[in-house]
């Protein structure tokens, strides 16, 4: 079974290794170590934008520069990784121009998950972030947001009906999950990233199947914070059936991007 991890994380190039994430409890040493262990686990392509906290102010040449190694990454492994794209999101007169560069000429069909600590909850409803999702619903590109904030996430869905939006690390406990499938029910263009802390719940995913669909589900790992091997165990030892499975896996990630 096809297996699209869209949730990974590469590291920064130029100084920045993988053993640098926060919370990691042991390093990854190479690109091909990294590689390997998603490869082994069942992994059969991967995406997702680079997220490195710069040491100083948060600029749009960190952005930049995380979106540069997302594309060195891939020059490193081929065709295996496709690369997620970083958002500067009160930038629109850098990132738009950026965006579309990388559209065009690098095959970016995908942005996000957006490095969203570095502003407030509440930019992600700014104006100027309002340019930026207009171009990406005009592109078709769908964006992987960062909230735990089920009003901003909304309101993007109501302002921007046709672009397609993937709320991650939004659910960090059961409790929470009600008041997230009520809105991704409603919403078309919503869909969820269950991160693996909540996918290991016994029953969990059967459940959130039942209430919004298989169709609604994106499956990402969140490696190298997360582990690849744990979480695709999670949805086998489900009790999903293959069609299921194969939707969250790998065909809902190809209809939100238009990838073969």
């Amino acid at each position: 079974m096809e297996i699209i991890d869209s949730h990974i994380h590469p590291p920064l190039s130029g100084g920045r290794n993988y053993s640098t994430y926060p919370y990691m409890v042991a390093p990854i040493e190479s690109t091909e170590i990294y590689v390997d262990h998603l490869k082994d686990s069942g992994v059969t392509r991967c995406c997702g934008a680079v997220i490195c906290p710069p040491k100083g102010a948060f600029t749009h040449a960190s952005v930049a520069k995380m979106n540069q190694s997302a594309l060195e990454f891939q020059h490193k492994v081929g065709d295996f990784y496709l690369p997620g794209f970083q958002l500067e999101l009160d930038n629109p007169e850098k990132s738009c121009p950026e965006l579309e560069h990388y559209y065009r000429n690098e095959g970016v069909r995908w942005i996000g998950e957006t490095f969203i600590r570095s502003i407030r909850q509440g930019g992600l409803v700014d104006p100027r972030a309002f340019e930026i999702y207009d171009l990406a619903q005009h592109l078709k590109v769908p964006i992987s947001i960062y909230s735990m904030e089920k009003e901003l996430v909304w309101t993007i869905c109501k302002e921007f009906s046709h672009l397609n939006i993937v709320t991650s690390h939004s659910v960090k406990a059961p409790s929470d999950l009600e008041a997230w499938l009520g809105l991704i029910k409603q919403e078309k263009n919503l869909y969820i990233d269950l991160p693996g802390n909540i996918t290991s719940r016994y029953g969990l995913i059967k459940r959130v199947v039942k209430e919004i669909g298989s169709h609604k589900l994106i499956f990402g790992s969140g490696f190298p914070l997360g582990c690849a091997r744990g979480a695709i165990g999670n949805y086998l030892g489900s009790g999903l059936n293959d069609s299921q499975l194969e939707a969250i896996f790998s065909l809902n990630f190809k209809q939100l991007t238009g990838i073969e």
